[in-house]
């Protein structure tokens, strides 16, 4: 047997250039932001496979993989030009092409757009998650963003409701500038739970005044109403009642009264002059 050093098994050379490449998937029904990070995505997955693999994939593989994985409308323009795109060189000509097709200037214009006009109606974190998305859908010219962090934090503060801006900006010492992004919304976020809560429990308190009113005006109708109902049959002396209900207590007749009785002894009943 030589006493030097022996190769490895033949099935374990290069054993690192077996890795599958596992691109993310573009879902149908995307929007620009949505390719952005679809392209970073692949970008990171790349990344990881050729450092596992040892050395730079194909390009026209890498292409054939990112098409695959496209859905909707990216897999039908995908069909329509794959021959072209596989004849691209590298990945950075593909991806320009997908951003050609796919990111463009009225859409980023669409998302300031929706930026600018957007305010709150309803929850806090509902406004916030409006902001964040035209802001991602605004997208960024040079990696930076075309929405700033300082005009999201104006935004923010200026279109927020009413009353959570006026508690926000009470002190004198309270500056904008000071503030992350993250740090704004947190601000603000502790501030609307509590307006939140203060709201709630007014309502509450309010409803319940509310009830006690009605049922106090209950009460009072139906004392009122007690004290003035004719009194019961058995609380009054016949001779009462019967004056109550237009009866003669003598012959129990309606139409007269005990002292015209007919049947009285040395009484009768005069007809009233015509």
């Amino acid at each position: 047997m030589s006493s030097g050093t022996r190769d490895g098994p033949p099935h374990t050379d290069n054993v690192a250039r077996w890795v599958k490449l596992e691109l993310p998937t573009l879902n149908a029904g995307f929007k620009s932001r949505d390719v952005t990070r679809w392209l970073a995505g692949c970008e990171d997955a790349i990344e990881s496979a050729e450092w596992n693999y040892g050395g730079k994939i194909a390009a026209v593989h890498l292409i054939r993989e990112a098409g695959c994985k496209m859905e909707g409308e990216g897999a039908d323009w995908y069909i329509d030009c794959r021959d072209k795109v596989k004849a691209l060189k590298s990945w950075p000509e593909f991806a320009q092409e997908v951003k050609a097709r796919f990111i463009n200037k009225k859409t980023g214009l669409e998302a300031k757009h929706a930026f600018y006009n957007a305010h709150q109606t309803g929850t806090l974190s509902d406004f916030v998650a409006t902001l964040i998305a035209a802001r991602g859908q605004a997208g960024s010219i040079g990696g930076t963003q075309v929405i700033s962090d300082k005009l999201f934090k104006d935004h923010l503060l200026h279109r927020c409701d009413e009353l959570l801006y006026l508690r926000a900006t009470a002190s004198p010492s309270f500056d904008v500038a000071k503030f992350t992004m993250n740090q704004l919304v947190a601000y603000l976020q502790s501030l609307w739970e509590a307006i939140t809560l203060e709201r709630t429990t007014t309502g509450v308190r309010r409803m319940g005044l509310q009830n006690d009113q009605v049922r106090q005006e209950q009460n009072n109708s139906a004392a009122h109403q007690t004290s003035g109902r004719p009194m019961a049959g058995l609380d009054r002396t016949p001779r009462d009642k019967a004056l109550h209900e237009g009866r003669c207590f003598h012959c129990d007749v309606h139409g007269h009264i005990a002292a015209d009785c007919p049947s009285k002894p040395g009484t009768s009943l005069t007809p009233a002059p015509s």
